[in-house]
């Protein structure tokens, strides 16, 4: 036998020996495998092999990520494959969806069909579910009602707006929200099992400030939200508390005491839902084990100190002596002074206030 005819035998033992381990895999632990690829491409796996052929129909997952919507030509391409695979697929139960739009100019054409696919996935008793209707410059409306399931753990929305209330009482298992460059417009957000809440980058534009009613809340992040502050509820089990707002409106900015002040242009009086000149962020986290007070700009210390100025502690009670309180400033923030006197002034020892200054950023 020639060289080249040995090196040819090789290679055909060497690709028959791959195919025997991989077709010795049980089909659960290929499951697993492909429950970790881009939905295109598990489906993709059908002409591997004739054992291959209908394997991806039970796969536990469903992933449209942006690059996999990228992929496609445009929003009907991408919605004529999704509900395809949807009516081909067997109805396991799924781990993890996620579902993203077609990110291009026909905003309506990219969401047509998003709510049917969440629909789809919580019919399917899916566990984590990850949501985004990808564009800049619209959101998707997210339906009323639409999000109830009582497996739902984890549940991450992208790119949204809501206008109803988001009442997940219905939803006994969840125990992680994520909402990211959305708007809401909503005047609550309800959840009695929720343990963890990270709300980054969103836009707070209801009437009235939106109420969080989280009590068995342990973890919560506010980072970059604008507009109206919203009304942190009682939160007894918060342990860790970052908050970053550079631009709400917390308080009366015309130092009124109690209910409205009268000036349509205060949003923290106009429609408010409150009652009293308080600071709805310091009042909601007074049971927070470990918070980090962080500021983007100084208008987030300016406004604490303006508070401060005016708040009555024996008409509205306000003990921060359990907590440890980080406060990160920019070289020259000349308010950082008054804030820790504020914090001092609420009972909070000097030992629990841990002080740290943005790193400078080179020219």
């Amino acid at each position: 036998m020639s060289e080249g005819s040995e090196a040819a035998g090789s290679k055909r033992h060497a690709a028959a020996c791959g195919a025997d381990r991989l077709g010795a895999l049980p089909d659960d632990l290929l499951l697993d495998v492909l429950s970790f690829l881009p939905s295109p491409y598990a489906v993709r796996t059908c002409v591997l092999a004739r054992r291959w052929r209908n394997l991806w129909k039970g796969v536990p997952a469903l992933r449209i990520t942006p690059a996999t919507a990228e992929g496609f030509h445009g929003p009907s391409a991408l919605n004529g494959f999704v509900n395809y695979m949807l009516l081909l697929r067997d109805r396991v139960p799924l781990r993890v969806a996620e579902l993203n739009s077609f990110h291009g100019n026909d905003f309506d054409a990219a969401v047509q069909y998003l709510e049917l696919w969440v629909r789809y996935s919580l019919s399917c008793r899916v566990a984590k579910l990850c949501v985004a209707s990808d564009d800049e410059v619209e959101r998707w409306l997210l339906p009323k009602g639409l999000i109830t399931s009582e497996h739902l753990r984890y549940l991450e929305l992208t790119w949204v707006t809501t206008e109803h209330d988001l009442d997940f009482s219905s939803c006994r298992s969840l125990v992680d929200l994520k909402m990211e460059f959305s708007s809401i417009y909503c005047d609550r957000i309800t959840s009695p099992s929720l343990k963890r809440l990270s709300i980054s980058e969103c836009r707070f534009l209801g009437d009235v400030r939106t109420q969080i009613s989280v009590p068995n809340l342990t973890s919560l992040l506010l980072d970059d939200c604008t507009q109206r502050t919203p009304l942190l509820e009682s939160m007894p089990l918060l342990v860790d508390a970052i908050v970053v707002l550079p631009n709400c409106s917390d308080y009366c900015r015309n130092g009124y005491e109690v209910g409205d002040c009268g000036d349509e242009s205060c949003w923290g009086c106009s429609n408010c839902n409150y009652g009293e000149n308080i600071c709805v962020v310091l009042q909601g986290l007074s049971s927070c084990t470990n918070l980090q007070l962080a500021a983007t700009s100084k208008h987030i210390h300016k406004k604490l100190v303006e508070m401060g100025a005016s708040y009555d502690l024996e008409k509205q009670p306000l003990v921060l002596k359990d907590l440890t309180v980080e406060v990160n400033f920019h070289e020259g923030d000349e308010e950082i002074h008054k804030v820790l006197d504020v914090l001092s002034s609420y009972g909070l020892p000097p030992e629990k206030i841990i002080i740290k200054q943005y790193p400078k950023i080179g020219i």
